[in-house]
């Protein structure tokens, strides 16, 4: 939900405190505001690892994949072939994603 925050806990090491509080400082922002970036940042690439290594696995299609990492199905495929997993994407495949794309407009 756009615009809606919830409080969230984590216990996290000295270590990484001072460099929340470090990147704070040389961005002249707060530390709610830094963490909140880091972990859309993480969020975001946790998610494309997950959908490739579904996908890798066959697991899921080239379409579905790219919905659960929340990006292009282009840019999905571009992210797919810098790691070397191979396309696996069969006619079947293809009509089912096309006849999506279709809905989706």
């Amino acid at each position: 939900m756009i615009g809606l925050y919830a409080n969230v806990a984590a216990r996290v090491p000295d270590a990484i405190l001072r460099d929340i509080h470090y990147v704070a400082r040389e961005e002249n922002s707060d530390k709610s505001k830094i963490v909140r970036e880091l972990l859309a940042e993480g969020i975001k690439s946790k998610l494309l690892d997950l959908s490739l290594k579904k996908y890798s696995r066959r697991e899921v299609s080239l379409g579905r994949a790219a919905e659960l990492a929340k990006i292009p199905l282009a840019d999905f495929m571009v992210k797919a072939a810098e790691r070397k997993i191979p396309l696996n994407y069969s006619v079947e495949s293809v009509k089912k994603d096309f006849k999506a794309a279709l809905k989706a407009k």
